[in-house]
């Protein structure tokens, strides 16, 4: 059995720098009101020192997701567990990070509920989620496996994590994290023929109905037996 590996909460360290002052900012001024200027200002930094930190004011909503996303793509190509761990290790370490500021993931879907902008760039956001999943998938699950398998399960990764985020939003509890490994166990367990390839002889075994004359004489019950399955 492979060794766990250790989250990519403690893979890589370098958390993008708090950016819960300039989403406040945007969130009380509005997001087409608010200036570069302004947000440099709320984290104290210079207008060139925030465009060189941050990009834009898209990428400072969306920080938090930049480097989880980062982080998922390291651990997925480093980690040595089963796929059917991994996938569970790797989506719960993204929602670790995701709610571990709660007022800033509290104001980041507020903003996006008010900006239809920024909706669209949460589009964007998922699929990126997805095809992350999706490639490590197609390296990783039995090469039988149908084209369609690593996309599906991919999408049904990332639709899990939302929706748990999203109960969390609306009811933050603190055990939220081993509730969405539960929940993504369960649907890994829904995709078992594909993360589980059969075992030397698992998928070979055939079972065989015998009809016979009950006045036949065993040696002759198990020649004819013994003729159809070499027929097989």
């Amino acid at each position: 059995m492979a060794t766990k590996q250790p989250s990519t909460a403690t893979i890589r360290r370098d958390a993008p720098e708090n950016s819960v002052a300039a989403i406040r900012r945007l969130t009380e001024q509005g997001y087409d009101s608010t200036t570069a200027e302004d947000l440099a200002d709320a984290v104290g930094m210079s207008r060139s020192t925030f465009f060189r930190r941050f990009g834009s004011k898209d990428d400072v909503v969306f920080a938090d997701h930049d480097h989880a996303l980062a982080q998922l793509e390291h651990f997925l190509e480093s980690t040595s567990l089963p796929p059917s761990d991994a996938v569970v290790e790797g989506t719960a370490d993204v929602l670790r990070l995701l709610v571990r500021d709660p007022e800033a993931a509290r104001l980041r879907f507020e903003l996006m509920r008010l900006t239809p902008a920024l909706r669209d760039r949460e589009l964007v956001i998922t699929h990126r989620y997805e095809r992350v999943f999706a490639n490590y998938l197609r390296t990783s699950l039995p090469a039988e496996s149908a084209a369609w398998v690593s996309a599906a399960i991919a999408a049904s990764l990332v639709a899990v994590h939302n929706t748990t985020l999203r109960q969390w939003l609306r009811d933050p509890h603190p055990d939220i994290v081993p509730q969405l490994c539960r929940e993504l166990r369960q649907l890994v367990s829904a995709f078992a023929p594909w993360f589980f390839a059969p075992g030397p002889s698992e998928g070979t075994n055939r079972v065989m109905v015998a009809v016979y004359d009950t006045a036949a004489s065993p040696e002759g019950v198990l020649s004819s037996v013994a003729a159809v399955l070499d027929a097989q």
